[in-house]
């Protein structure tokens, strides 16, 4: 009988060299088509609106406040605001900012000299307590802020020597580098130790209305 006929090894070798080279490109073809229907890897959601630090502008920054009395009440004012707000896009809809700002309550006038400096040694104690702060966060959702939007406001805020909690609604205005705020608060004297002034038939009481107008812009 004959004997049976091996193959060369050099023959098997290519013949699986062969094998494993067309699995190979059936295996990228399959990957290439299901790549086609993989679902997207997470990120970041764009920011329609700017994000980052943005410093409040004392040239167009102001606080106005009025105290009512028994006779009308008066008002004053200061452009002496400064400071940073952080802003970040928490969500796709979603964004917050992180607010530190300073008013020099050394700079309110009333336009009255003896009011003024009676507010200033005596209620406001601007020697000892030269500024006002507010430390707090803003939350809005803007959508795609082409028009004036809603933001809560909740912070501490630090008048003479006494820091309390207060939350109120700004109105903000996006622009491209700028941010724009108008909010108008109420406080109490009494809730900063602070005593009502008088002047001869003038008594003034609570509350006091302070209107800000705030334009952030970004370095």
């Amino acid at each position: 009988m004959t004997a049976p006929r091996h193959r060369p090894a050099r023959a098997d070798a290519v013949r699986r060299g062969g094998a494993a080279s067309r699995a190979a490109l059936l295996a990228a073809a399959l990957l290439a088509v299901l790549g086609r229907f993989a679902l997207p890897a997470a990120s970041a959601p764009d920011s329609l609106l700017p994000t980052g630090t943005f410093e409040i502008a004392r040239d167009a920054s102001s606080a106005v406040f009025f105290v009512p009395d028994n006779r009308g009440g008066f008002s004053g004012r200061t452009t002496q605001l400064s400071g940073q707000i952080v802003v970040a896009q928490s969500t796709a809809e979603d964004y917050t900012a992180q607010v530190s700002a300073t008013i020099d309550a050394g700079t309110l006038t009333t336009q009255n000299g003896i009011r003024d400096a009676a507010m200033r040694a005596v209620y406001l104690r601007t020697a000892q307590f030269p500024a006002i702060t507010f430390v707090g966060t803003a939350s809005a959702r803007p959508g795609l802020g082409v028009a004036p939007f809603p933001a809560e406001i909740r912070g501490r805020l630090t008048l003479r020597d006494v820091t309390r909690d207060e939350q109120f609604t700004a109105t903000i205005t996006a622009l491209s580098r700028t941010y724009v705020a108008d909010a108008t608060a109420t406080l109490r004297m009494a809730d900063y130790g602070i005593p009502y002034p008088r002047a001869f038939i003038f008594v003034a009481r609570d509350p006091v209305t302070v209107t800000l107008h705030l334009v952030a812009r970004q370095p």
